[in-house]
């Protein structure tokens, strides 16, 4: 399969949906095999998290991910 990605950084903004917060969203470009990925940048460790539907915890008002950090 044939893989594509962005050839530069591309930031949305707009209101949070259940929260009224205002929010910002950028797709980065990212190397072969990467997959989607989400990091929180609001929060101090800044966590990265993988699109994966094995870590769907909630689907009540959206899909909610979580993944459990190893000590």
């Amino acid at each position: 399969m044939k893989q594509t990605t962005l050839k530069e950084a591309v930031t949305i903004s707009g209101v949070g949906l259940h929260t009224g917060a205002a929010v910002n969203l950028t797709f980065c470009p990212a190397p072969e095999n990467h997959g989607y990925k989400f990091q929180r940048v609001d929060l101090d460790n800044q966590p990265i998290i993988e699109a994966d539907c094995d870590l769907v915890v909630d689907t009540s008002r959206g899909t909610t991910l979580e993944k459990m950090e190893l000590e």
